[in-house]
C-alpha cells in the first residue's frame, strides 16, 4: 500500500485510490528549509517539496509525499 498526505483542506492520509485511510493520523509535516538574512532578521524559507510523518495501524511511517 502506498500512502500520500493531502494537505488541503486539512491534512489527511490517503491511499492509492485517493480515499482517506481510516484511523491514520498525520503526525508532522516537514518542509526542507534554509534561513536568509533580511532587514527584519533571519527568516526561514521553503526550498523543496515537503514530506510527512504519519501513523497507520500503530506504525510510524516517515517521508510520505504530500499532494
Amino acid at each position: 500500500m502506498t500512502y500520500r498526505v493531502r494537505i488541503a483542506p486539512v491534512p489527511t492520509v490517503i491511499d492509492d485510490n485517493e480515499a482517506p485511510v481510516v484511523g491514520a493520523r498525520v503526525l508532522e509535516i516537514i518542509f526542507p528549509g534554509d534561513t536568509i538574512d533580511t532587514a527584519a532578521g533571519r527568516i526561514n524559507i521553503i526550498v523543496g517539496a515537503g514530506t510527512a510523518k504519519i501513523m497507520v495501524a500503530g506504525k510510524i511511517l516517515r517521508s510520505i509525499p504530500l499532494c
